[in-house]
């Protein structure tokens, strides 16, 4: 996502970890010209045409559902004779022990079929909601070229993904379902919102359909915020800071999908919940609740709720730890079950 919500792009020139240096530049070379044609694309331009599909027989810990995974890092490379302009995928990554490993696919491989269906020619979000995603146990056939030449047919059963665990060395821990997608970690300070007086990270995931705006998960996402020394933030506070945060994402959104944002029309709003604060992270929380009024990527004024959690001093360090949901969805919602699923899964002390 744009840097709240856009930095896999960094991983791109790093993802494929199995091509020679001399593979990795050919990549690059022919997939530069995807990045800026797809600017019209639903996702964030950073994410555009990349799609991860990451696989594992392990379940997930919450808010599991039937969406099963290849073990697959892909991205789909410009094609002169197409008249979108849409070629054959790249194989950019494959993960470890997952179907794909298994069945022999590396990277540096190309995806030419899928399902007897050519690829060139068709959108990515075609190929991606009706062949690649499927439930748990489903197949994928996969009509494989490679760098020699050869070609092979190789049917793949998706397994379930594996979960998001953070690193053992985090004052706190948390688990998030596989099937969610994330960006890079991000330290302070913050590349939309530098002037954050804070020092620490931000980790931020994303629902499935976080891009499809048919979607009930559009625009559905959870931020984990760590802040190095305890801080007693008030609603006002929260509220400032969080404004700064959206201004700025705005900002950055703009300049990347070339519109311009009314930061007047971006607004922030939270109050501190007045019954007794509820166990988060195994210890009393306080908690905050609102609306942030921003604009999503394809300059549209949107209105998510947020549900906030706040512990100062997690477990036996001083930091503070937040838990964002975020989400179109009223908090009445089915959206928040698995934002609160999510939220559940967060402790103080490993």
């Amino acid at each position: 996502m744009d840097n709240m919500l856009g930095l896999q792009s960094n991983k791109w020139h790093a993802c494929c970890n199995r091509c020679s240096q001399q593979q990795k530049r050919l990549l690059n070379l022919i997939t530069v010209r995807t990045h800026f044609k797809a600017r019209n694309q639903p996702k964030f331009a950073s994410l555009a045409l990349f799609l991860t599909l990451l696989a594992s027989s392990t379940p997930l810990s919450v808010a599991a559902d039937d969406r099963g995974t290849v073990g697959l890092v892909v991205r789909q490379l410009f094609s002169e004779k197409e008249p979108n302009h849409r070629g054959v995928l790249a194989v950019m990554h494959v993960v470890e022990d997952s179907p794909a490993a298994k069945a022999g696919i590396h990277c540096s491989d190309f995806i030419t079929a899928i399902n007897g269906v050519p690829v060139p020619g068709r959108e990515f979000s075609d190929i991606l909601n009706k062949d690649l995603k499927g439930p748990v146990g489903g197949t994928v056939r996969l009509t494989i070229a490679r760098f020699d030449g050869r070609k092979s047919e190789i049917t793949l059963v998706r397994t379930p993904f594996p979960a998001h665990v953070n690193p053992a060395s985090d004052p706190f821990g948390y688990v998030v379902p596989g099937s969610w997608s994330n960006d890079p970690r991000v330290p302070f300070p913050l590349p939309w919102a530098p002037t954050l007086p804070y020092y620490g990270f931000v980790d931020l995931f994303f629902s499935p359909n976080f891009d499809q705006t048919d979607s009930p998960e559009y625009h559905s996402y959870v931020i984990f915020m760590s802040l190095e020394g305890k801080h007693v933030l008030s609603a006002e506070q929260l509220q400032s800071d969080m404004l700064t945060w959206y201004r700025g994402l705005a900002v950055q959104r703009g300049g990347t999908y070339k519109f311009t944002p009314d930061l007047s029309k971006v607004s922030v709003t939270y109050k501190e919940d007045s019954a007794p604060s509820q166990t988060f992270g195994g210890t009393t929380t306080r908690a905050f609740s609102g609306t942030a009024i921003t604009y999503d990527t394809h300059g549209k004024i949107i209105t998510l709720n947020s549900e906030v959690r706040m512990i100062s001093g997690c477990g036996t360090s001083n930091d503070t730890v937040f838990f964002f949901g975020m989400s179109l969805q009223p908090r009445n919602g089915d959206m928040w079950k698995q934002l609160d699923a999510i939220r559940d899964t967060v402790r103080c002390g490993r």
